[in-house]
């Protein structure tokens, strides 16, 4: 594989991307809800294009038989990429082309015909499933980006829903002498935590590496007879360099996560009831009072009951459902033998799996690459699942939430044919 050839053609991909997110904002919802996919397939590309297209030392630029390989599944991944582009971008040039000659109309009745549905929905899974196969490929080399900026912002989005609980308890205490805390440093404080908590990690890690050590001079080890053990006289550079476009993109990309979550919702302030003689004539002798009158304050206890209530309906329930994303082979040999099943994980955040679901859900109503629950790749992979589960005794149990047929993959030489599929799973 050219490496100037494959600069190029992740360049044009990615510039394909790129002009798409930007279409669908100004689209109709139905393609304007693809546009966090296409988001998602921009940031791995550039992944891509940063750490492998212009990385001397990946295996893109290398001649033996396992990069080989590698560069031939990384033109298939990028192939599927660029065609599930194009299909969508023929979507969105249909509606614009419609909204340019006044057909708003045509394009309203597409949509809730059948062959739109279809249409919408099968873009909308390609573009979901060419994704998670890239980045699928790119974990295998240790590249993938999404599964720990998903993490990350998982731990964060927890955090936060712990400090607002505090919060909230905080404010069902306040008494009359109690400020309320409009502008609060939430965001502030829990980003210092976090570099504190981080500085405090290193420094015992190097205090105890310190403590390891002897005073005095090391004495070498490797004196007595027979071979001694190699060292290493130089290191080599990864070629990893740093990348602000991918850093924008990935700080787009995290505050997409953070805005989508849902958040607690705020504890309403009620105005205070004013009292009998607040509307008074000026010209009475109450006017010559040396008080203004104020309004009636609420006792604290009645406070404090309204907080708490308040606390307890806007505290939620800890979710209970975990949701994982597997790839499933079953393979078969040509004279008739089968092979047994293999399963890989492919880790993503729980928000991301939700929405892949739903993308394969609705897809799943109008073609036949939808699994259900009788296909035998389901069946053996919920009954491993569910088998470790029994004998955990946890009392749970694994469901299918949707899946999705891959490829059907012969291989080089014909003799072995594995039909891959991707399936998300739920435990209740």
């Amino acid at each position: 594989m050219d490496p100037v050839g494959t600069l190029l053609s992740i360049a044009h991909v990615l510039n394909r991307a790129n002009t798409l997110y930007t279409s669908c904002k100004a689209a109709p919802e139905e393609i304007r809800l693809a546009a966090d996919h296409i988001h998602t397939l921009a940031l791995v590309l550039e992944g891509v294009k940063a750490d492998l297209a212009k990385n001397r030392h990946s295996f893109v630029y290398q001649n033996t038989h396992i990069a080989t390989t590698r560069i031939q599944d990384l033109k298939q991944h990028i192939g599927h990429c660029d065609a599930s582009l194009k299909r969508m971008e023929a979507l969105v040039n249909k509606y614009m082309g419609w909204k340019k000659n006044g057909g708003v109309g045509l394009w309203e009745r597409y949509k809730w015909s059948t062959e739109g549905k279809k249409e919408i929905a099968e873009c909308k899974a390609d573009l979901v499933l060419c994704t998670n196969m890239l980045d699928m490929f790119l974990s295998k080399v240790g590249l993938n980006v999404l599964w720990k900026i998903e993490s990350m912002m998982e731990v964060v989005m927890k955090r936060f829903d712990a400090l607002e609980l505090v919060q909230s308890h905080a404010q069902a205490q306040q008494t009359e002498t109690m400020r309320p805390r409009n502008g609060s440093n939430v965001g502030h404080l829990l980003v210092v935590s976090l570099i504190i908590s981080r500085m405090r990690m290193v420094l015992t890690r190097y205090r105890r590496r310190k403590m390891g050590k002897k005073p005095g001079p090391t004495k070498p080890t490797n004196t007595g007879p027979g071979p001694r053990r190699p060292k290493p006289v130089t290191r080599v550079s990864s070629g990893f360099a740093p990348s602000q476009v991918r850093n924008k993109m990935l700080e787009s990309y995290a505050s997409t996560i953070a805005n989508a979550s849902i958040t607690t919702p705020k504890k309403p302030q009620r105005a205070r009831t004013p009292s009998p003689d607040f509307y008074f004539d000026r010209g009475s002798t109450k006017a010559n009072m040396d008080v203004f009158p104020k309004p009636v304050r609420r006792s604290s206890s009645m406070q404090r009951l309204l907080g708490t209530i308040n606390a307890q309906t806007q505290n939620r329930k800890p979710q209970t459902e975990h949701y994982e994303c597997w790839r499933v082979g079953s393979g078969k040999v040509a004279f008739g033998a089968k092979l047994p099943m293999q399963y890989v994980s492919h880790k993503r955040g729980q928000m991301q799996l939700r929405k892949m679901a739903a993308v394969f859900k609705e897809a799943s109503q109008f073609d036949a690459r939808a699994l259900n629950e009788q296909d035998a790749r389901v069946k053996a992979i919920l009954k491993e699942k569910n088998g470790r589960e029994r004998n955990k005794g946890t009392h749970r149990k694994w469901y299918l939430v949707a899946g999705r047929v891959i490829k059907r993959d012969c291989g080089r030489s014909g003799m072995v044919s594995v039909d891959r599929a991707m399936v998300i799973l739920v435990r209740r």
